[in-house]
């Protein structure tokens, strides 16, 4: 990408030095790159000249189930207006990766941001890693939304069992003739055993009481995860959006997100107001970037709802999305929590 951009700087120079006849030709062939990225819906999920997005994991082999952080460079030109700060997953994660944590981006020198990921690979072999994206626009020259995709990186996850073989046997020659004479000693002793045996079951028989059928089982209550997740399912498939109910939309999402938190971690939430709650979060509810997280879903929340803000049908979608990997997150972090709790 620094390799394009000096050269896109040069031919400007060279443009203006050759004259407009030449400035004219470039400018002509610049308004086609540009019309042609707005027309074309993969040229506008690419990369455009001045950008890069680095992925870069912090190891090259783990084994299956480990943890691997993937740290983020992204640059952007100077005319682009990144529209999110946090990654997120472009088009369908791959079967056997979890994405545990993406924080949010801080910014360096000149306009370069950096981040990280946490993921977990549960199939060996070389495996890619996930494709990032951030959503973006760039001033001027017309790209008003397009999403810019990380590189392509690889990590080598090893199998934790060893593989599966089939050890030669034995001879047992020596092993039967011994069991043969010992079954021949001890036929007697088994005969007498036998009969007392059918002796006793006939005995039993005869004043066997009635069999009481077993009790069912009773019915185990889903996790307030489980119930929260499947409120958040039925809430994508109503489409108020679609309906005229942007409004209706968030407060249900946000709702959900309150009452999981009294539930599954006894944090009361929906009496609080969202800067109440952001500051009663646990530690392990807040770190890894949750609580700007939690931040941002519950804060555009209130912006429909007491600000009559009313996005777009697609950003109600996205807002959903932001809740169910909030709601993800926050269950995870229970679950690493009661596994340090066991094994104390």
């Amino acid at each position: 990408m620094r390799m394009v951009e000096n050269a896109v700087i040069l031919r400007e120079r060279s443009d203006r030095r050759i004259g407009s006849r030449a400035g004219r030709s470039f400018a002509l062939l610049r308004m086609t790159t540009v019309l042609a990225a707005m027309l074309s819906p993969s040229m506008a999920s690419a990369q455009l000249p001045g950008q890069s997005f680095m992925v870069t994991p912090d190891t090259d082999a783990v084994s299956v189930g480990d943890s691997v952080t993937l740290r983020f460079r992204i640059r952007w030109h100077e005319r682009d207006q990144p529209l999110d700060s946090i990654p997120q997953v472009v088009g369908i994660l791959p079967a056997g990766i979890r994405v545990l944590s993406v924080e949010q981006l801080s910014r360096s020198a000149g306009r370069v941001y950096t981040g990280s990921a946490r993921v977990a690979f549960y199939r060996p072999g070389r495996r890619p890693v996930p494709v990032f994206g951030l959503s973006f626009m760039r001033i001027v020259e017309g790209v008003s939304r397009a999403t810019l995709a990380s590189d392509s990186a690889f990590v080598d996850i090893t199998p934790v069992l060893p593989a599966a073989g089939n050890p030669p046997l034995k001879d047992i020659r020596e092993l039967e003739r011994r069991s043969s004479s010992a079954w021949a000693a001890l036929a007697p002793a088994l005969a007498l055993v036998a009969a007392a045996g059918i002796w006793l079951f006939r005995r039993r028989r005869r004043h066997r009481p009635a069999l009481v059928a077993p009790a069912s089982p009773e019915p185990v209550a889903p996790s307030p995860y489980n119930v929260a997740l499947e409120r958040l399912d039925r809430l994508e498939e109503e489409r108020w959006p679609a309906h005229g109910k942007v409004a209706l939309h968030y407060q249900a999402a946000a709702q959900v997100l309150r009452e999981y938190l009294e539930q599954a971690h006894r944090v009361g939430a929906r009496e609080r107001t969202t800067s109440e709650l952001l500051w009663s979060l646990p530690p392990r509810l807040s770190r890894g970037g949750l609580r700007d997280r939690c931040h941002d879903v519950l804060g555009e929340a209130d912006l429909v709802k007491f600000a009559e803000v009313r996005p777009t049908e697609s950003k109600a979608a996205d807002f959903l999305r932001r809740a169910r990997h909030l709601l993800a997150a926050w269950h995870e972090t229970g679950l690493i929590e009661e596994s340090v709790d066991a094994h104390r």
